[in-house]
């Protein structure tokens, strides 16, 4: 798969190096992200999501401090964050599931960037939404969705609302970093 906008050859990586290029981040960076994700609105059976989506984000900020962040976008100048729940921090781009172990990458990104679905899948098949449908592999959200409140709470306005990618540096299929295009091999 070569979805990156040059077509210079990328270097190919593992999850692991992924990693470790990821804890050297120490400053503000921007990436752009490829990845495959479980799509919310499908159906759970045996404890697995029916429905997965093929996603292609531009602009996800690296090493943006939530708390920081709701507090310089929303003024709130007591904002406090939650602790996260199920996952450790590992460093400023770097969160670690307590449940399986794997390594995610934490980013931020903003309303205006599109996040871009490439396709979806169930079974490792593509398939379209019109598909799915048919097959009954959507939930009642994806029929009724609700609407979700803005970042801190509710305390960041909607224009300058923005959302956190915790993705599985596994489920990464391609990244732009500084300036490289990596694809990401198992």
């Amino acid at each position: 798969m070569n979805t990156a906008i040059n077509q210079v050859a990328n270097q190919v990586i593992n999850p692991t190096q992924l990693a470790e290029i990821l804890k050297n981040i120490t400053r503000s960076t921007f990436c752009h992200i490829v990845y495959m994700v479980d799509d919310q609105r499908s159906k759970t059976i045996k404890g697995i999501k029916q429905v997965q989506k093929l996603v292609r984000i531009t602009n996800v900020a690296l090493n943006h401090n939530y708390t920081n962040k709701v507090i310089n976008l929303s003024g709130a100048t007591d904002f406090v964050a939650e602790q996260m729940k199920g996952k450790t921090r590992i460093c400023s781009t770097l969160i670690q599931s307590d449940k399986t172990n794997e390594l995610m990458i934490d980013g931020k990104v903003l309303n205006s960037e599109v996040a871009k679905v490439l396709g979806y899948f169930h079974n490792g098949n593509p398939i379209t939404e019109i598909e799915a449908v048919s097959q009954d592999l959507w939930a009642g959200s994806y029929y009724n969705p609700t609407e979700p409140k803005t970042m801190g709470r509710g305390l960041v306005s909607e224009e300058d609302n923005f959302r956190i990618i915790n993705t599985y540096l596994s489920r990464i299929k391609q990244i732009k970093l500084q300036g490289q295009w990596y694809d990401i091999a198992e």
